[in-house]
């Protein structure tokens, strides 16, 4: 567990892929600081900073059985969501690395 917690969890997938399921409605989390939310973030993401000591609490009413995807400014942090997401039991979560990629990849960021 102390491992999988310093390593990245959750699955990759390409980014026009995540920005498809992300425009698809799929549930998102935004993991970074809320001054990076509020710099930009992407369009209907939720923002839960996973260094928030009740992260497991704010994130405990999502369909634990959809894709949850997760990003954080270079993939590192939403690694360490998609860890804890899978510890909790969620089925299925991707890191969706960072918000530069999504957005290059044509996700709508809100500023």
């Amino acid at each position: 567990l102390a491992f999988r917690w310093f390593t990245a969890g959750g699955e990759s997938e390409a980014a026009p892929d995540v920005v498809a399921a992300i425009e698809a409605g799929a549930p998102v989390l935004d993991v970074r600081t809320a001054g990076e939310y509020a710099g930009g973030h992407v369009a209907g993401a939720r923002h839960v900073n996973v260094l928030d000591p009740d992260f497991r609490q704010r994130v405990d009413d999502l369909d634990r059985d959809q894709t949850v995807y997760v990003y954080c400014a270079s993939g590192h942090r939403s690694g360490r969501a998609a860890a804890i997401l899978e510890e909790m039991g969620f089925d299925r979560v991707v890191n969706a690395g960072g918000i530069g990629d999504l957005e290059r990849a044509g996700a709508p960021v809100e500023r």
